[in-house]
């Protein structure tokens, strides 16, 4: 289990950056580097990792069915796993172009936002689960485009969706003579098929803000058989 900060005020220059090309590229006032301090495109805040191997208990040498038809059929097997939990990473809300009129031209990703208020208060952008879907992962109407002043929106003050991942490994060995081992294996990547959402529009002025833009992999399976002599 890993619980960590990553904290930096260094975005990538000339880059849209980040592991999922999330993050920010310059600062949005480049005399004020302070002001973007903030997580490290790469911050996860909570990871936690199971690794685990298991000999199922049949066959030759074990306490269970250790002989006759069921010893051959149910003997040698051995499963795998690795849990994967982990929160998002974080993520930038930006203007594409220079509606402040800064020198950020027309393909800059540089402005930011500021946040709607309400009595004073920010809008929260953070939907609850139950209310997030992939056209609409966040709160898209909590942004309003600043005027002749930069944006109060943080850098990297968004998270992405969390990872939830489990692969799995069937695996058998065979002797069919005594100096040759046969090696059968089934593999499952994302065994659950569980969506793991992965890039999400961030720019208030382009049709895909707020909307997933794609994700990790589903279920995949694959065998395979390996002779060691």
């Amino acid at each position: 289990f890993t619980w960590s900060k990553g904290l930096t005020d260094a975005p990538q220059y000339r880059n849209a950056g980040g592991i999922t090309g999330d993050e920010n590229s310059p600062p949005q006032n480049s005399f004020d580097l302070s002001a973007d301090r903030s997580p490290a495109y790469y911050n996860a805040k909570f990871r936690w990792v199971t690794s685990s191997v298991y000999d199922l208990p049949f066959g030759k040498g074990h306490a269970m069915m250790s002989s006759g038809v069921p010893a051959t059929i149910l003997g040698g097997w051995q499963v795998s796993g690795i849990l994967q939990l982990q929160t998002g990473f974080p993520f930038t809300i930006n203007y594409k172009g220079d509606p402040i009129n800064i020198g950020g031209g027309s393909g800059g990703i540089l402005v930011r936002p500021n946040y709607v208020t309400v009595n004073g208060v920010n809008v929260n952008p953070n939907l609850p689960a139950d209310q997030r879907s992939t056209s609409e992962w966040f709160n898209t109407a909590a942004f309003v485009q600043p005027i002749a002043s930069f944006g109060d929106v943080g850098r990297n003050s968004m998270t992405g969706p969390n990872l939830i991942n489990l692969d799995a490994t069937i695996v058998r060995t065979f002797h069919p003579v005594e100096k040759v081992a046969l090696q059968f294996r089934a593999e499952f990547f994302n065994l659950a098929s569980h969506p793991n959402y992965n890039l999400i529009g961030r720019l208030v002025n382009d049709p895909t803000f707020g909307i997933v833009q794609n994700q990790l992999p589903p279920r995949q399976i694959q065998f395979g058989l390996k002779a060691s002599f």
